[in-house]
């Protein structure tokens, strides 16, 4: 049986787009004077750095979470089909292999 999830996947895009939110997040937690604060203090939330983020990658956060779901659907698939990555209770679906991403 064949993963139906797979028709709309685009693992090449999603591992450019973790790689350019993961710089940009490190370069805000360190630049934007209200978010270290918050972050010192424990209280800074996601969303609150998405809304730091210009037009252009809010857009692209979004087609990354759509990714990033479906990354999690096709992993479950194979998981559930026994293939795939593992399963880690508190780490997810892992690959020992692969650390590329968050």
């Amino acid at each position: 049986m064949e993963n139906p999830n797979l028709e709309h996947w685009n693992e090449e895009r999603y591992k450019e787009l973790n790689t350019y939110f993961r710089i940009k997040i490190e370069l805000l937690l360190r630049t934007n004077p209200h978010l270290v604060a918050q972050q010192q203090e424990s209280t800074l939330h996601l969303q609150e750095l998405v809304a730091e983020f210009s037009q252009e990658d809010k857009e692209r956060w979004e087609e990354f979470m759509r990714l990033d779901k479906l990354k999690m659907e096709i992993d479950m698939w194979d998981h559930l089909h026994g293939k795939g990555t593992r399963y880690r209770p508190g780490l997810g679906f892992t690959n020992s292999e692969d650390d590329t991403t968050w």
